[in-house]
């Protein structure tokens, strides 16, 4: 019998393993890993939590991240206040309409109407991303100054099942919502369907907001044994609103007498109060489009992928003016186009070719306007034509684009370029003197006399716009990112239809119509960020910090020569800033996140207006653009309980040019309560919702929209407390 062998004992070193921490759904905010560029991303529970409480409008999930600020004046994300929807990016404005695109593809861009920010339900979005800093040139969007957004769509999921959820708030507040899944198919085909209704009361004043808001969405994808995919989406949205009366400076600063202060509610005789009848400032929009997108696999590594689109928008503004009149904006214009992408991979190299089109049909800028005369009983009066123009072709933004990625060890090289083309319509201004009250097709047939002094003609832009994006891996934790590149900016179209409007002024000052458009030019940028990624067990840090130089800049201001507050690129200007986000895992039940902001954006130099006027800021912090930014917020799981607050900071700033309007700097909270619980066949959340919970008195959006007549600028409150109650459950 042999003897028993010895066992040999061995002691291995500790391994220790750096990763994002796996947050599952509940706390998912971070910086995106695949890119080099500085790029944040949100989904699953957190994006449900950060999105406004109504489920639309994807801007508010962006507040809490780094140097983002988003117009708050309504507690459930019903505000369209024409071109300007109140996101800002380092002090930069998202001008122009809702900016953004959906998995990829940018849907709309100069557009005063909702556009694509409410055209889908927040449950049918997967994740937001927003970029900043120099953007790659394969994340496409009409203007990229200011970062881009990306919606990426829930498409149908594999299992079937259904959501139904129920919400009800202050202010008369209600939505219903449901979402259909089937499931993937013995055909390889999966769809779904959704509709939502949505309706509440304004929180001053008189008036819906909305008065219903009907949502309509489907999604099929169909797959094939040789890899190939096609899919196919489908979304109408109906929506009416009631609008929120503006506060001017002197208003602003007395909040405790007019933070309430509303339109009225009756009609009025008193031709100085008429037009403030809530009736006379409203809208109604319906909007829809349908897109699909279409993979091909090639030959080895080589993907094609297609995204053709068509989009559609028809509605109108209402609005009292000051000279006593109430406008009537008709708009109804399509756009379309598509994306197509060529995808392989050479020698260890990813390269990736694309072009982009998009075709649109103005408005904006503004093509029809009606102005009418209230009437004691509410009514209106046909009083004028104020504006008839036609546009002489569409507008359209071309773009091709290259992208190289290739890993050299720890270090991984990201270089291209994309070509950008943008080609802005000329308008035809009609004497409008004897044509009535008719539809606009009906007018332009009418029209025989164009008037040559307020007519311009189209023109084209070209730019080419690099990037460069260094990722160097010091350690499997610790990433260190460089990104530098050239954004295309939007040039000022809102310059156009304050011209138009104020007609006369401009030609008292011996301003004319070419005189303005001439100075249309697209604001470019020139950037480059410096940022970490440092992982840990328990969390994350993503600090950052970015230099940028502006040219043709868009800004506000008011031009004593004409006697508006109107915009021009005129401004040279430069940023720099530092911004962190960092997320903590406190405990298993316990997750945190932070982010803090510093962004100091300046004037290079004084600004001379096409009227003559000098104004002199050189030095001064751009208008609207707060320094400082901070957030806190987490998630603590108790057995089924949740509970989640978020503590958010915005600083102070001024609104103006000049630094004579100023805007407090103020601090809000907002916190969530939920419980989950399996009851029979279904898995039920419920959520208790609580926005402004101290009832802060601030200011939550400065609008310099083109499309005001008032003297100055106009303020809203922030959103006040308010309480939202919601019921879903999954089948």
């Amino acid at each position: 019998m042999s003897a028993p062998s010895m066992a040999v004992e061995t002691q291995l070193a500790p391994v220790i393993v750096y990763g994002q921490q796996d947050l599952s759904d509940r706390a998912a905010i971070g910086r995106e890993e695949e890119t080099t560029s500085t790029s944040y991303r949100i989904s699953g529970e957190t994006l449900e939590r950060l999105a406004a409480p109504s489920q639309v409008n994807p801007y508010r999930a962006l507040a809490e991240l780094p140097s983002v600020s988003v117009g708050d004046m309504d507690p459930y994300g019903f505000s369209n206040l024409f071109s300007n929807k109140g996101l800002r990016v380092r002090g930069q404005i998202a001008s122009h309409g809702a900016m953004g695109s959906v998995d990829g593809l940018p849907l709309t861009g100069i557009n005063p109407g909702p556009g694509y920010l409410w055209l889908f339900d927040m449950e049918n979005i997967e994740s937001v991303s927003l970029t900043q800093g120099p953007i790659p040139p394969d994340r496409l969007a009409f203007f990229t100054t200011m970062g881009v957004l990306d919606n990426r769509l829930r498409w149908p999921e594999p299992e079937a099942g259904v959501h139904l959820s129920q919400s009800l708030g202050a202010y008369d507040f209600t939505r219903s919502f449901v979402r259909l899944d089937s499931g993937l198919l013995e055909n390889g085909m999966s769809l779904f369907g959704s509709a939502s209704y949505t309706s509440g009361d304004q929180w001053r004043g008189p008036g819906d907001s909305p008065e219903g808001r009907e949502n309509f969405e489907g999604g099929v994808v169909q797959r094939f044994d040789n890899g190939a995919e096609a899919k196919l989406y489908f979304a109408y949205n109906d929506m009416s609103l009631d609008s929120y009366r503006s506060l001017s400076y002197a208003q602003s600063k007395d909040l405790s007498r007019y933070r309430n202060y509303g339109y009225n509610s009756q009609p009025s005789a008193n031709p100085a109060e008429a037009v403030d009848y809530y009736k006379y400032n409203t809208q109604d929009f319906t909007d829809w489009t349908l897109f699909g997108e279409f993979t091909l696999p090639l030959r080895g590594e080589t993907l094609l992928t297609i995204k053709p689109f068509y989009a559609y928008e028809e509605g109108v503004f209402y609005n009292g003016m000051s000279n006593g009149k109430v406008r009537e904006w008709l708009i109804d214009h399509d756009w379309y186009g598509l994306s197509a992408e060529l995808e392989t991979r050479i020698q260890d190299t990813d390269l990736k070719v694309g072009y982009w089109l998009n075709t649109m049909d103005p408005p904006g800028p503004p093509t029809a306007w009606k102005l009418h005369d209230p009437t004691a009983s509410g009514g209106l009066s046909f009083s004028r034509w104020a504006l008839l123009a036609e546009p002489t072709e569409r507008h359209s933004f071309q773009s091709l684009y290259a992208t190289g990625t290739h890993e050299f060890g720890d270090l991984k090289v990201q270089a291209g370029a994309r070509y950008l083309v943008e080609h802005m319509s000329g308008f035809d201004v009609y004497d409008t003197t004897g044509i009535g009250d008719l539809s606009y097709d009906r007018a332009l047939k009418r029209a025989t006399r164009i008037n040559r002094n307020r007519s311009t003609g189209g023109t084209t832009f070209r730019e080419l716009l690099p990037y460069l994006g260094l990722t160097y891996a010091l350690d499997p934790a610790t990433d260190i990112k460089l990104s530098v590149g050239r954004n295309y900016g939007a040039p000022v179209y809102g310059a156009w239809p304050v011209f138009q409007m104020n007609y006369a002024k401009f030609a008292a000052a011996g301003v004319s119509a070419a005189d303005i458009w001439d100075t249309i030019e697209p604001e470019i940028s020139d950037a480059i960020d410096l940022g970490m990624s440092l992982r840990f067990p328990w969390g994350s840090l993503e600090p950052t910090i970015y230099y940028a130089s502006y040219e043709n800049q868009g800004v506000s201001f008011w031009d004593p020569a004409v006697g508006i507050a109107y915009t021009q690129n005129i401004a040279e200007s430069h940023a720099y800033g530092a911004q962190i986000l960092g997320t903590w895992q406190a405990a298993r039940n316990l997750d945190l996140f932070g982010t803090l902001s510093y962004d100091h954006s300046v004037f290079d130099e004084d600004l001379v207006t096409t009227g003559g006027a000098k104004l002199e800021v050189e030095g001064k912090q751009i208008p609207g653009a707060p320094q400082w930014h901070a957030s806190l917020g987490g998630h603590w799981r108790i057995g089924r309980f949740g509970v989640s607050p978020v503590v958010h900071y915005s600083g102070d700033y001024y609104a103006d040019s000049a630094r004579t309007e100023e805007v407090d700097d103020y601090v809000t909270v907002d916190l969530d309560l939920s419980f989950e619980e399996r009851l029979g066949p279904g898995d039920y959340r419920f959520t208790l919702s609580f926005i402004n919970l101290f009832d802060t008195d601030y200011i939550g959006y400065v609008n310099t929209s083109y499309v005001q007549d008032t003297g100055g600028f106009n303020y809203y409150p922030g959103a006040p407390f308010t309480v939202l109650a919601k019921v879903a459950v999954d089948f």
